[in-house]
């Protein structure tokens, strides 16, 4: 693999992250309000075989830097706003994001900048639910050292996304909590993680609905319950973007995670599993994997050892997706993907992970010689303040 290019940050390739930490200096001088944040930075590199069989590979220097202001207006009102920005040593130019769409279903690209975060919260004396509107993170995912999802998954990664919209939540007992989100998606598209054929440019589609029951109290080794139905009305274009003809889409997902000790150190060995059906779904055609109805069935399972040395966790994860699901920014559509990842948690600041992924096609239209496959890695270091 060619060592990559480097070029200096120039100050238009400066301009957000100094924006960034003025704001959380002027964030810390506010009595009231606290200001936190992250700073994720990684080398990352890919290869890569496309379906002539051509290859190509790619490598960089990535970072993401986020940082938030929250505080109580009182009233049970509480307000919280972040910027968040991802930087490349290969991007090409600096952009503040300030649209009600994604640039695509990761997010945000390259030298992009946005507010991820500006939502009021409502939380009334009677702890049981809470309201938030405006623009906040959703995330569903398994509970175990990866968190992927196959359907809500705000910015993972290095990714930049963001749900706007309305999210109520309640918990009706001391075991489950119900969540209702509406999203509003663009005309012009989603804030991340919703695939063509999905398009929001019927009036009708602008509103989609994600219902959540999720628990995690034990249950003997149980340790993590989830059931999520995703509602986009109007919003399926089974034969393609461009031809005018509309369905719902429709996703139901289960998630569970489940634990057992490993000896009497400490060491813990986590399961996990995920299923999502669609039971409509466009055409391959549509989509490029072939002819007839694009699948409906997706998976994925997990192998967690936590602790094992202390703050030391090792991962794997394999997941089948079908060519018809269309919801998730941690697996791509018509895929296998094998993962092997390393965690470390030096301190409650500091954490370090390598990660190694092989992704390959499942379904092919008939005459192409080689199903695309991407092998990539990346080492990262996060750190939380």
């Amino acid at each position: 693999m060619p060592a990559p290019s480097r070029r200096p940050c120039l100050p238009s390739r400066c301009r957000l992250a100094v924006v960034l930490a003025l704001a959380a200096g002027a964030a810390h001088a506010e009595s009231g309000w606290k200001a936190s944040g992250d700073l994720r930075m990684g080398y990352v590199a890919s290869e890569s075989r496309a379906r002539s069989g051509a290859g190509s590979d790619a490598d960089s220097l990535r970072a993401r830097l986020r940082l938030r202001l929250r505080g109580e207006l009182g009233g049970g009102w509480h307000a919280s706003g972040r910027l968040a920005a991802r930087l490349d040593s290969e991007q090409d130019d600096t952009q503040f994001w300030m649209r009600r769409y994604a640039p695509g279903p990761s997010g945000l690209e390259d030298g992009q900048g946005t507010i991820d975060e500006a939502y009021l919260e409502y939380r009334p004396a009677d702890a049981r639910w809470r309201l938030r509107l405006g623009r906040f993170q959703a995330a569903w995912g398994l509970d175990d050292v990866m968190k992927k999802s196959l359907d809500q998954n705000d910015s993972s990664n290095f990714d930049i996304t963001w749900t706007d919209g309305a999210w109520l939540q309640w918990r009706p007992g001391d075991d489950w909590t119900a969540h209702l989100v509406l999203r509003h998606n663009d005309r012009r598209g989603p804030t991340g993680s919703l695939r063509p054929p999905l398009a929001f440019d019927h009036g009708g589609s602008r509103v989609g609905v994600l219902a959540v029951a999720e628990s995690t109290t034990a249950i003997g080794p149980l340790v993590q319950r989830v059931v999520t139905l995703n509602w986009l009305p109007s919003a399926l274009h089974p034969y393609g973007v461009a031809d005018p003809r509309v369905e719902d889409y429709l996703a139901v997902t289960t998630k569970a995670t489940a634990q057992w000790p490993l000896g009497a150190g400490g060491t813990t060995l986590r399961l996990g599993g995920e299923l999502g059906y669609a039971p409509r779904t466009p055409r391959r055609e549509a989509v490029g994997s072939g002819a007839g109805s694009a699948g409906s069935l997706s998976w994925q399972a997990s192998l967690n050892v936590i602790d094992l040395v202390p703050g030391h966790d090792l991962a794997l994860v394999y997941g089948r997706v079908a060519d018809g699901w269309l919801l998730s920014g941690d697996f791509r559509p018509n895929d296998t993907l094998a993962e092997v990842r390393w965690v470390w948690r030096a301190s409650e600041a500091w954490q370090f992970d390598a990660r190694l992924r092989r992704r390959e096609e499942i379904d092919l239209p008939a005459g192409v010689p080689h199903a695309r496959r991407d092998d990539d890695l990346y080492v990262r270091a996060t750190w939380r303040f």
